[in-house]
């Protein structure tokens, strides 16, 4: 590894948040524009759009292709972000790649932020991997995020809209629609998923100026046909027996998004198989999203970090376990953490909080006093592992399940 290269994307995280595309541009520019020599599907999204993207992937990959993806944020360490053939990129050639980014800054007037030195890239290395297809998620919103620069993806898909990130993206649905439906492009097909009648005309809208073609998510055509512990096997239209082992009651709705969006990449002639469906959805992973870590106790991560997310974790746990259960959660302070805890209050027997590690992490003191305002016993920890230790043990006293909730930024301390 290049300590060098190592150091300078260490510094990058200080640079925050910088929505806007005039960095990224120069940036890719100085790179030849790795992005203009790909097949892109863009995936935007409040929710849903990191599991869509997964199941993109594993479908895509059963078909044959060569399948570059790009998700974020990473859960243990930033080459989990850039994704070919199924497999990180390995981290020598992760900081060779981040030396790249590092040498144009130099030739730049600003210098990119950690997102969008991420997001330059996963573009060089799956242009280096000649990549058949490549799955990108989008950050946050959608318009001017550092994601949205290229010129005719294959596809553009927006899971759904609902309120989150505010503060950058407008107070209302329709705000955030506006900015969601940025990335479509002229003349470039588009998938939506969601359900407010406000942002479905935004997306209609745009589709029209733009004449793009729009197919919106028959979410009556998805069957459930069993949930468990193991997996979810469902039926969607004509395609019956499909199984995933991802967990949760949303994830069927998220699998309606992908296979729509299959549809449409076969109205573009890329040849994908019902067999490459089934077997793309059967051999999924997705780290942090209702992900059965152990048993006796029963533990589940959920990475739900808005209120949306927090009532499909909240209904995924009626589903599954139907009583109470042992919480330990940690959230950001930027984050509708009031509504949050009111959404999973009920369920919990006792709440342990703590401070993920990250700079606009709630006190777990803060949490803990939020939850016994809502008449929930509750008890701040030192440390996630602290927490851990003590929710587990708890759990398994009282013989019910562990749920940990409210970010992503704490996953790789659990355990």
């Amino acid at each position: 590894m290049s300590e060098n290269a190592a150091e300078y994307f260490k510094s990058l995280g200080g640079r925050g948040s910088r929505p806007g595309l005039e960095r990224i541009k120069e940036l890719l520019g100085i790179i030849e524009n790795p992005q203009d020599r790909l097949g892109i599907i863009h995936v935007a999204g409040t929710n849903g759009k990191g599991s869509v993207c997964r199941m993109l992937e594993g479908i895509l990959l059963a078909a044959g292709f060569n399948v570059g993806l790009f998700t974020s944020p990473y859960i243990v360490s930033p080459p989990e972000c850039i994704r070919a053939g199924g497999q990180s990129v390995p981290e020598d050639e992760f900081y060779s790649l981040c030396g790249r980014i590092r040498d144009a800054e130099r030739a730049m007037s600003e210098g990119p932020t950690e997102f969008e030195a991420l997001t330059a890239m996963a573009f060089l290395y799956f242009a280096k991997r000649d990549c058949d297809i490549v799955i990108i998620e989008a950050g946050m919103g959608g318009r001017l995020d550092a994601t949205n620069v290229m010129r005719r993806p294959l596809l553009s898909v927006i899971t759904d809209v609902e309120l989150d990130h505010t503060e950058y993206l407008g107070p209302t649905i329709k705000d955030i629609a506006r900015e969601k439906a940025g990335i479509i492009k002229r003349g470039c097909p588009v998938v939506f998923g969601g359900h407010a009648p406000e942002a479905l005309e935004v997306v209609q809208n745009k589709c029209a100026q733009r004449q793009a073609p729009l197919a919106l998510v028959d979410f009556e055509k998805m069957r459930v046909r069993s949930l468990g512990l193991r997996g979810t096997r469902f039926d969607f239209g004509e395609l019956s027996d499909v199984f995933t082992p991802l967990l949760g009651t949303y994830q069927p709705r998220n699998a309606a998004v992908a296979l729509t969006a299959v549809k449409a990449l076969r109205g573009q002639s890329i040849e994908i198989s019902d067999e490459a469906v089934r077997d793309g959805m059967k051999n999924l992973t997705h780290p942090g999203r209702f992900e059965l870590l152990g048993e006796n106790p029963t533990v589940i991560y959920d990475g739900a970090h808005n209120p949306m997310g927090m009532e499909k974790a909240a209904e995924s746990v009626k589903a599954y376990f139907g009583g109470r259960v042992m919480l330990l959660m940690g959230v950001m302070r930027d984050k509708d953490y009031e509504r949050m805890t009111e959404i999973v209050a009920p369920l919990a027997e006792k709440a342990f909080t703590i401070k993920p590690d990250n700079p606009r992490s709630l006190d777990a003191e803060a949490l803990a006093e939020r939850f016994k305002t809502l008449g929930v016993p509750s008890e701040p920890c030192l440390s996630v592992k602290d927490g851990y230790s003590k929710a587990f043990g708890a759990a398994k006293a009282a013989n019910i399940p562990l749920i940990i909730l409210g970010s992503l930024y704490f996953y790789k301390d659990i355990g």
